[in-house]
């Protein structure tokens, strides 16, 4: 798929910031580190990169093993290209995490969201679990709180919840009951995309990740997952 970006500036930035998130939350040592980003200015780094654009999504080794770049998606349909590092050899059989995730019911949401939460979530053996649609009935709303009490963890959007407080609700249920939950709150910019509510103050202590675009939310879930994982307790991999 043909892209504006610099190929090679692209997976240089790219990996260099999730080499310092490791090394933030102590998945690295400074020594590793500085290996690591040494290792990306070896002698063919831009062929190196081109094929990873060029061959989309196939899989290239690259020099800290193999990468793929896949195309995700903006909540107003646009595409944006993402940088996946990979496992270099086989997981151990482990239990799947269940996460529910909550949040606005409109088509472009639901198709962007849930299709980038998939490429984010997958290698950490994390299987997704989607709230109802209308939390008017009774037996929706006893389905959300079962599947909100069976999860592991959480991860709610407020993508285009002006007016509309059934994620809120689904927040407060989770926090109530005690899981661990990333509340993702959209501080972009209003009018290009659904306008959105704010957190309300009582749930300002929480986990939040704030963004402007889903390309933002991303990096932050991508480069931030494994120590959230980590910080509760949840046997999810440091993996790629």
């Amino acid at each position: 798929m043909a892209s504006t970006v610099d190929p090679e500036a692209f997976v240089r930035e790219f990996v260099e910031l999730f080499l310092e998130n490791q090394l933030l939350n102590g998945f690295l040592s400074t020594p590793e580190y500085h290996r690591q980003v040494a290792s990306l200015r070896g002698a063919e780094p831009a062929a190196f990169a081109r094929q990873l654009f060029n061959d989309s999504p196939a899989i290239v080794d690259g020099p800290l093993g193999p990468y793929r770049i896949v195309h995700l998606r903006e909540a107003d349909g646009g595409q944006f290209p993402f940088l996946q590092m990979l496992a270099q050899e086989p997981l151990p059989q482990r239990r799947t995490l269940s996460c529910f995730v909550g949040h606005r019911f409109f088509k472009d949401i639901e198709r962007s969201l849930r299709f980038n939460l998939v490429h984010m979530l997958e290698p950490h053996s994390i299987a997704l679990r989607w709230s109802g649609y209308d939390l008017s009935s009774t037996d929706i709303f006893r389905g959300i709180v079962d599947g909100i009490r069976e999860a592991d963890l959480c991860i709610f959007d407020n993508l285009g919840t002006l007016n509309r407080p059934n994620v809120y609700i689904e927040i407060g249920i989770a926090h109530a009951l005690g899981k661990p939950m990333l509340v993702c709150e959209y501080v972009g910019r209003k009018r290009r995309v659904l306008d959105s509510g704010s957190v309300p103050s009582d749930l300002q202590g929480l986990f939040r990740i704030q963004y402007r675009t889903y390309e933002d939310l991303c990096r932050q879930l991508y480069f931030g997952l494994p120590a959230f994982l980590h910080a509760n307790g949840l046997r999810g991999n440091a993996d790629r």
